[in-house]
């Protein structure tokens, strides 16, 4: 093998390394249902990501028509997935603990999904 044909194929392959971890998606945490926050989780958004969509689980009629409440520890505020919706995007930057606090139909969810990202999915803003 020639060192041309070597420095090519290994830019080739620094390259395909570099877009291959930028494509990686974030790790999703799933929250279980908590009224008094034990159970929570860290979320971090950071860039390129530019807040959390949380998604109702499971998709089902019941949850899709209960609302869900998620509770944002550090900034000390109620993130609010409304009914009819399966799952809504919350714009923020850093790092914060949530838990799924509350809900008029706790019973009928799993947990809430969260996965900090972009939307690209366009999914409706929390309240």
């Amino acid at each position: 093998m020639n060192i041309k044909h070597f420095s090519r194929t290994l830019t080739a392959g620094v390259i395909l390394c570099s877009l291959t971890a930028l494509s990686v998606p974030a790790f999703a945490v799933d929250l279980p249902f908590s009224a008094n926050c034990q159970n929570h989780a860290a979320i971090a958004v950071g860039a390129p990501n530019t807040g959390i969509t949380f998604r109702k689980n499971p998709n089902s009629t019941a949850t899709r028509a209960a609302t869900a409440t998620v509770f944002s520890i550090i900034g000390l505020h109620n993130i609010t997935i409304p009914a009819n919706v399966v799952s809504c995007f919350y714009a923020v930057q850093g790092n914060d603990d949530y838990c799924f606090q509350a809900s008029n139909n706790a019973a009928a969810f799993t947990n809430i999904n969260a996965v900090a990202n972009t939307n690209t999915a366009g999914a409706p803003n929390c309240q």
